[in-house]
Order: structure tokens, then C-alpha cells, then sequence
């Protein structure tokens, strides 16, 4: 029982691994398995704002920086990271300009409904999100 990984996976550490990216990487339910959140593969922050700066063809200063309104990049790059990081919501605001938690969870709830509302956007953040898991 010592070599349960996760409390779920037994073998040796190169099968957990291939679990991991078969079958969890790409699983959004953390909130009902909670063991999901130690099992996820996590992506860094700078391969996200990265891929976003690319996407949307600014620079890393410009999704860093607080203070502009309206700013799609800094949003989509906020909500991933939120999404693929792991890094709680006081962390990633101290990464993205030292704005609060409660701001990053802000970020995040507007983006999510502005994905439900525009089926673009909604394409592009996934697409997104598949590039960044799967470089």
C-alpha cells in the first residue's frame, strides 16, 4: 500500500506516469476526485504566458502588466493558468502583477462566461489549451 501513488495508482513510476498523461491530463473534475490535483501533470506558468503572448501576438510584459482593461490576453493567460497550474488563486495574482486572489477568481468567472456566450472564443481558448498540454 506504501507505493500507491495518489491513493489509486499502484506500479512503478514510469506507469504512473503514462496514467497521468493518457488518461488524467486533459480530466477537469478535480472537485470530485480530489486525488486528481496531486496526479495532474501541472504546466508552468511561463509555457502558458508564452503560448498566449503567441496566440495573441504580444509580448509576456503586456499579459504580466496590470492596470489595462479589456486585455483578451492577460484574460485567457489568467484563466489557464488558473486551469493548468494548480497555483491557487493568491499565487497567480502575485505572478500577474500582484492583483489579489479574489481578482484572479474574477478574471477567471468572466472569462468563463464570456466562453459560454461566444463560440469562438470558446474554439480558441481550446485550441489553445491543447497546444500548450500537448508541446
Amino acid at each position: 500500500m506504501k507505493d500507491l501513488s495518489g491513493g489509486f495508482i499502484l506500479g512503478t513510476s514510469d506507469f504512473v506516469d503514462w496514467v497521468k498523461e493518457t488518461f488524467l491530463s486533459n480530466r477537469s473534475d478535480e472537485n470530485e476526485i480530489p486525488q486528481l490535483r496531486k496526479l495532474k501533470p501541472r504546466i508552468h506558468l511561463d509555457k502558458i504566458i508564452e503560448a498566449v503572448g503567441g496566440e495573441f501576438d504580444c509580448g509576456a510584459e503586456s499579459i504580466l502588466r496590470k492596470g489595462r482593461k479589456r486585455n483578451m490576453a492577460r484574460d485567457v493567460a489568467i484563466y489557464l493558468a488558473r486551469e493548468l497550474t494548480g497555483e491557487t488563486g493568491k499565487r497567480l495574482g502575485e505572478h500577474f502583477g500582484n492583483i489579489s486572489g479574489a481578482a484572479v477568481t474574477g478574471r477567471c468567472s468572466y472569462l468563463s462566461r464570456q466562453i459560454e456566450k461566444n463560440r469562438k472564443l470558446r474554439v480558441h481558448v481550446n485550441r489553445l489549451r491543447d497546444k500548450i498540454i500537448n508541446n
